[in-house]
């Protein structure tokens, strides 16, 4: 990679990450091309020729969210070690994950879309490369042996819908016990359905 192709990478990384803070902070309203051109403390120019649209930022900020969001994954999975039950692993460090705030930043966007039908259309586009992403990120959390099931597919969908239920109530939670009980039974259920002799 030449030293111009570093800068333009680099300079598109700062834009994300400056999009995601922005997003984060303050919120879905407060994304717009002016507000993240002054958090990135960028011209006018520099902003458009990386993302001339903001529907541009916003899909590109989702495969950024989706990013962040693995890398917290991995570290969660890393300081579980490996020595811990993977229905255990794979629950605590998606559960992180999802409630991280990159996390929580996609999912205010997906809130967002319910009234906006052009961020309908991004967000349709950029998460079905996230959706790979995910699927790729909890295979490898709960290990070949219980993907190998037949009843992973399920216990996948299912653990996802569980965990983006989860972590949508988080804000509104005053504490993290009920969270943590949805997760100990969702893990039993786990548990359950693998050890069922009649697939």
């Amino acid at each position: 990679m030449t030293t111009r192709e570093e800068q333009k990478q680099a300079t598109r990384a700062h834009i994300l990450n400056s999009a995601t803070t922005l997003l984060v902070e303050r919120g879905y309203r407060a994304l717009n091309t002016l507000a993240v051109q002054r958090a990135a403390g960028l011209s006018r120019g520099t902003l458009l020729h990386h993302f001339p649209t903001i529907q541009a930022l916003t899909g590109a900020l989702v495969g950024h969210l989706v990013e962040l969001n693995e890398a917290v994954t991995q570290r969660a999975a890393e300081q579980l070690g490996p020595d811990i039950d993977p229905v255990d692993r794979a629950l605590r460090a998606l559960h992180l994950a999802m409630t991280s705030p990159s996390a929580q930043a996609e999912q205010e966007l997906w809130m967002a879309a319910r009234s906006d039908t052009e961020l309908v259309g991004v967000l349709r586009e950029a998460e079905r490369e996230a959706g790979r992403d995910l699927q790729r990120v909890v295979d490898d959390l709960f290990g070949a042996e219980i993907v190998a099931h037949p009843r992973y597919p399920m216990i996948c969908d299912l653990t996802i819908t569980v965990l983006r239920g989860i972590a949508a109530a988080q804000p509104l939670r005053t504490s993290s016990r009920a969270a943590e009980q949805t997760l100990a039974t969702w893990a039993v259920t786990i548990r359950t359905l693998l050890a069922a002799a009649d697939y």
